[in-house]
């Protein structure tokens, strides 16, 4: 395959207009506008010195690139991290009529890797200066200390920050977003998975018995975990779950306690997720690859290369189920896309469009099944017992021997409540997002088939409506 003779580039998820971008970073809304900054390096499609890069979107679908954000420095390159509407200016680096943006990043030294916690100020949030007391944070003597999500504290009436620290997460708080104390740590793995711990969030969600607090870890697996279960929760290396507890102004208190292990998302691409600041509802985007073969996929091939791509942004709320509480996901800006839907027929249909969703209403049996006429075909099932996604035969694999694994291409999740099933299901080029079972379901997979999908056949109990995205 040469030059860009298949063109994987997605028509809503965000990704970058060349070259390399992985964790998304300092999503904030301000004044009507979602901006987005992520890990980027601007000189190849694969990873190397990271920048934040920069876009901005009024409706969480259609982006706009603005200049890169960040640089490295002295202190090194510019990792994960978050920003803060600092609306009352505690940290006096704008004014209450022109509140300045706060990044919270962490430096990582180029040689020897010492992390350490970092902020940048704006005030016509595209332009920053970094603050020259830099690093706000030192390092302890952690060898892993990276990736703070700055958040409201209600408690103490200030902010509050979260960052991995090896194998548990740390909370931190400050006054002025300057000078921060430290409150308190959670570890995980005595319920969910251990490891050592990348990005993570803290936030609340009110529910019927009122306000209760949810904690992201992304979480490096041991080597020798990996597969352990020998199913759907730690098939891959790199995988985000959550806890639902309490927050008491100082640290979280996992209150679920959880036998299995409960993940943002059951697919093997996505993530690194993390919310929006100063936006009310709670919205995620997360990186759409997965660290065991994100630096070689096809999508980096030819002059029209790229690597690394968003999820959609994802609204979250807070289900009670026979478990307890678990988390429920719908996809934002696609209200005007679906209200254009119209109903496909058993069979199969011919597809017009490489990027389209799908209205799902499902019986206790179901298949949709994409395909072409090389024979590559990518399903997605349902049974009383599972959903079930399968890429084994969806396109080209020849690139990675982790994506090629059976395991990773086929992605099975229990359904602990049966019954019928209400997806929605988006495939744009080169990425399948599915948020079954009313969204307590999401799967997030990479495709890379060598021609366009041809046919979409429905089978099974099922009612199918389908509406374009491009």
């Amino acid at each position: 395959m040469s030059g860009c003779q298949r063109d994987y580039r997605p028509a809503i998820h965000f990704a970058p207009e060349a070259n390399w971008i992985n964790d998304p970073n300092g999503m904030v809304y301000i004044n009507g506008t979602y901006h987005l900054f992520y890990q980027y390096y601007p000189h190849a499609p694969h990873w190397g010195p990271m920048h934040w890069g920069h876009a901005a979107s009024e409706d969480l679908i259609s982006w706009r690139h603005l200049p890169t954000a960040l640089y490295p420095d002295e202190l090194g390159y510019i990792f994960s991290g978050s920003c803060v509407y600092d609306r009352e200016n505690v940290s006096g680096f704008g004014t209450k009529e022109n509140p300045p943006l706060i990044a919270v990043f962490t430096s990582h030294a180029a040689q020897g890797g010492l992390e350490q916690q970092s902020i940048a100020y704006s005030t016509d949030y595209e332009h920053f200066e970094k603050y020259y007391g830099n690093p706000v944070i030192p390092n302890p003597g952690q060898k892993d200390f990276r990736d703070p999500k700055v958040f409201w504290n209600p408690v103490r009436k200030c902010y509050s920050l979260v960052l991995a620290a090896g194998d548990h997460v740390e909370f931190y708080a400050s006054g002025n977003l300057k000078e921060w104390e430290k409150t308190g740590e959670f570890k995980p793995g005595a319920h969910g998975l251990s490891g050592i711990c990348e990005c993570p969030d803290c936030f609340p969600l009110q529910t019927e018995e009122g306000e209760k607090w949810v904690l992201f870890i992304s979480m490096i697996l041991p080597e020798d975990c990996v597969g352990q279960r020998g199913d759907v929760y730690d098939r891959v290396s790199h995988i985000t779950q959550y806890y639902v507890g309490d927050f008491d102004g100082n640290s979280f208190r996992d209150t679920q306690q959880s036998e299995l292990p409960l993940l943002v998302d059951f697919g093997t691409d996505n993530y690194a997720a993390v919310t929006f600041q100063n936006l009310e509802e709670k919205v995620m985007i997360g990186w759409a690859d997965n660290w065991d073969y994100a630096n070689v996929t096809p999508s980096g091939e030819g002059p029209c290369g790229f690597r690394g791509k968003m999820t959609l942004a994802r609204r979250m709320a807070l289900k009670r189920t026979a478990s307890g509480w678990r988390l429920s996901f719908e996809n934002c800006g696609l209200e005007a896309k679906r209200a254009c839907s119209y109903p496909l027929s058993r069979g199969e249909n011919r597809l017009s469009s490489q990027s389209f969703g799908l209205s799902v209403e499902a019986g206790e049996s179901a298949m949709l099944t994409l395909r072409n006429a090389s024979g590559e075909k990518l399903v997605i099932s349902v049974t009383p017992e599972e959903l079930v996604v399968d890429r084994t035969a969806a396109g080209r694999c020849d690139f990675s021997e982790a994506y090629a694994k059976e395991c990773c291409g086929l992605t099975r999740v229990p359904r602990p409540a049966g019954g019928n099933s209400t997806m929605e299901i988006i495939m744009d080029k080169c990425v399948l997002e599915v948020l079954g079972d009313g969204g307590r379901i999401p799967v997030t997979v990479c495709v890379f088939p060598e021609h366009p999908y041809e046919v979409l056949c429905v089978d099974g109990e099922v009612e199918v409506r389908c509406f374009l995205l491009d």
